[in-house]
């Protein structure tokens, strides 16, 4: 197969820095932002803006046998995630580009911040390494759907942020949840009453990262493996949310729902 050539533009780095650990900020940064967030939860007890009054939630729907799925063989047994082209179509097609050309294949997750989420498809087993000339920096502009949320299993991009802008990349973020982290957050009354009875009730019965909602391009949400993605987000971990032993998305490769199904 040959090279994936990518044909969008590559922006500068809007933070100037090409290290993932500042990329993501994932050390305890995302996590205070979410606890902090409690404050206002608990104190204000208003619906956060542009929650939309219908959502079709279509993560919680058994996918159609067509549906494009993205299934990583990692070092410690495979997840597969369901794929989602019409809702972020362009970030899609950047991501299948990557996936069909070989990119992730050897990849590893490089980060796991209190088992909450994880951060994967990068070249370096460190998030503190620097992004080598083979690590594909191309940063795209978030692309938002109502009918896509940060529960428990979905599967988001962040590469950087510039002037309140997040931008998708290359790397990707594991969503598990917060609710080990602090369970009063998770509230179910106060998840309602800060997103809505529908989508605040999915939150506290899915779980998930609900302070990432709206923030950053959710393409993907994973159906199968459960308990290799448990064993990834209960990974132990250095000091710097590196895993202790790598973990390596040995094979990655787009198929299709019904297929996996069958196989």
């Amino acid at each position: 197969m040959e090279e994936y050539k990518n044909p969008n533009k590559k922006v500068p780095n809007p933070l100037q820095n090409p290290y993932f650990k500042k990329y993501l900020g994932f050390s305890m940064v995302a996590i205070f932002v979410i606890l902090a967030f409690i404050f206002f939860v608990w104190a204000a007890g208003g619906k956060q803006g542009n929650i939309p009054d219908e959502i079709d939630f279509i993560q919680l729907k058994t996918p159609e046998d067509n549906a494009p799925v993205v299934v990583y063989e990692t070092n410690i047994g495979t997840v597969k995630a369901v794929l989602y082209p019409e809702e972020v179509p362009e970030y899609y097609t950047y991501f299948r580009n990557l996936v069909e050309s070989g990119y992730y294949d050897g990849t590893y997750v490089c980060a796991v911040v209190d088992g909450a989420y994880a951060l994967g498809g990068t070249k370096s087993p460190s998030p503190e390494a620097e992004a080598g000339e083979e690590s594909d920096m191309t940063q795209l502009k978030a692309e938002i759907s109502d009918n896509l949320w940060p529960i428990k299993g979905s599967i988001c991009s962040f590469i950087g942020s510039s002037l309140g802008r997040n931008y998708a990349g290359s790397s990707m973020i594991f969503i598990n949840d917060v609710t080990e982290v602090n369970e009063a957050y998770m509230d179910a009354d106060a998840l309602k009453r800060a997103y809505g009875d529908e989508l605040g009730g999915v939150f506290s019965e899915k779980g998930g990262i609900p302070n990432f909602s709206r923030k950053y391009t959710i393409f993907a949400q994973i159906y199968d493996g459960w308990d290799v993605f448990e064993k990834i987000m209960s990974a132990e971990t250095l000091s710097t949310s590196q895993p202790s032993e790598d973990i390596i998305l040995e094979h990655v490769y787009i198929s299709t729902y019904g297929k996996e199904q069958s196989e």
